[in-house]
């Protein structure tokens, strides 16, 4: 069991290795990949072979292009060096139900839980050098136009509802616009405008026809959105050993405090650490009156 208070700190081919040299990967805060510790018997090996059959089998079984080339192969490479990463696993019993709650609400397949995990690593308090916050790292601009905001007590861009809802539509408005999920996953980071300007340039709609002229951060996406899916459901094969966290995020119950009162208060009637886990919406202790609290 991943114990909450593990959380609460968060505020073989030459062609693939040439082809490693070029990429850029996204990159993690090191504090919390550092408290999230690292599993020691990790295989890293993946035969092109098996990565293709692997491949495969998911290309059949999702709506969303699961693409095998040398560029997807490199960063499934690098994402099996992670040795945090069954922690995040362990970690995505809690938030996943939330997100699947959500795609489905929308339509949208459920796979795209997984942009979640290359977004934040599932930090509900990711922030980027760019300002991009929470689980699904909304821009302030961006989150703005999705109804998502903060004041002095409360910042909605690590609530995880709010967050997730607004992530959701707004992925939804991208798929609609551009008409593939590669190119909705690329307008995600970049914004569905530098995706039309790339694909003005590439002449095309194929993803890795645009992917040249996307900026070099936002060619790491998709790539890694494919790698994430890879792990998630061939974790076991490469000896990663998850701790699963031992509630659902569904577990909890929805309240609304009739009056101020703080996170100290609160958890004399709840489980503390997780109440602090499971709200770090709260930028305070203090909890105003008519706030929403996740409780259990």
């Amino acid at each position: 069991m991943i114990r909450a208070t593990i959380f609460l700190s968060i505020i073989t081919l030459p062609l693939v290795l040439k082809s490693q040299e070029k990429e850029s990967f996204i990159k993690y805060n090191e504090s919390y990949i550092k408290s999230l510790g690292e599993d020691n018997e990790i295989i890293e090996t993946l035969e092109e072979s098996t990565y293709k059959e692997r491949f495969n089998y998911l290309n059949a079984n999702t709506p969303l292009p699961i693409d095998y080339n040398d560029v997807t192969y490199t960063y499934v490479k690098k994402y099996l060096s992670y040795r945090w990463y069954g922690k995040i696993i362990g970690l995505s019993s809690y938030y996943f139900p939330l997100f699947e709650k959500k795609l489905a609400q929308y339509g949208l397949p459920l796979e795209l839980k997984y942009l979640a995990v290359v977004e934040s690593a599932l930090n509900p308090r990711a922030t980027s050098w760019v300002g991009a916050a929470g689980l699904w790292q909304f821009m302030p601009a961006t989150g703005n136009q999705y109804g998502i905001k903060k004041n002095d007590y409360i910042n909605i861009f690590y609530d995880p509802v709010g967050n997730t809802d607004s992530a959701v539509r707004y992925l939804k408005d991208l798929y609609l616009e551009l008409g593939d999920w590669n190119l909705a996953i690329s307008g995600y980071n970049c914004g569905a405008g530098n995706v039309r300007k790339a694909i003005r340039k590439a002449g095309s709609k194929n993803y890795w026809k645009v992917r040249p002229y996307l900026p070099k951060e936002t060619q790491a996406y998709v790539p890694s959105f494919i790698a994430v899916n890879y792990l998630f459901n061939f974790y076991k094969m490469h000896n990663f050993k998850p701790s699963y966290f031992k509630h659902s995020f569904l577990d909890m119950t929805i309240i609304k405090v009739n009056e101020q009162t703080s996170l100290q208060e609160l958890g004399k009637k709840f489980d503390y650490k997780l109440l602090k886990f499971a709200n770090p919406q709260f930028t305070t202790s203090t909890v105003p009156k008519g706030a929403i609290v996740y409780v259990k």
